[in-house]
């Protein structure tokens, strides 16, 4: 075995591995992305009471020794944040192996409720539809019908002559 423990005869190999998983993830991540993403919940709640980029990214120099620009640290923002709404079940699960209370959005916490987010637009799916299947929007659109040209601007005689 290359790491020179002997796992496997051990009755009780799990919990030892996974206390060894639980020290190396506290290390501190290789990638700027990395650290970016392990401080993700201090960044969030600061920007959630209104500090600006420049200021956290000062902050992250000085706290953290990772340098990098504003539009670097928007850039990762916007990754993680894509990512959120893609697996929402990530966010929950980290909570949960870290102890700390559910995180909770602006809206949620200055009492809106998901349906007084929404837009005013008529949709016929719910917002749940939307995060299950990745392609719901695309065939929305699809299955809409063609815009015929000739509905619009009647066969394009301004005469009113059927010319087709």
């Amino acid at each position: 075995m290359p790491s020179g423990h002997d796992t496997d005869s051990s009755p009780n190999w799990i919990s030892q591995t996974r206390s060894r998983l639980a020290l190396r993830r506290s290390e501190k991540p290789a990638t700027k992305a990395g650290q970016i993403r392990a401080l993700w919940p201090d960044i969030e709640a600061a920007l959630a009471v209104g500090q600006t980029m420049k200021t956290i990214c000062t902050w992250l120099a000085e706290d953290a020794g990772i340098t990098l620009g504003v539009t670097s640290l928007t850039s990762y923002i916007s990754r993680i944040r894509r990512r959120e709404v893609r697996e929402p079940h990530h966010k929950a699960i980290a909570n949960i192996e870290t102890n700390a209370p559910p995180v909770k959005s602006v809206g949620q916490e200055l009492g809106f409720r998901p349906s007084s987010l929404a837009t005013n637009s008529t949709k016929t799916n719910s917002p749940q539809e939307h995060t299950n299947n990745p392609l719901a929007q695309a065939m929305k659109a699809l299955s809409k019908p063609k815009l015929d040209i000739r509905e619009v601007h009647g066969d394009g005689d301004p005469g009113g002559k059927n010319l087709i």
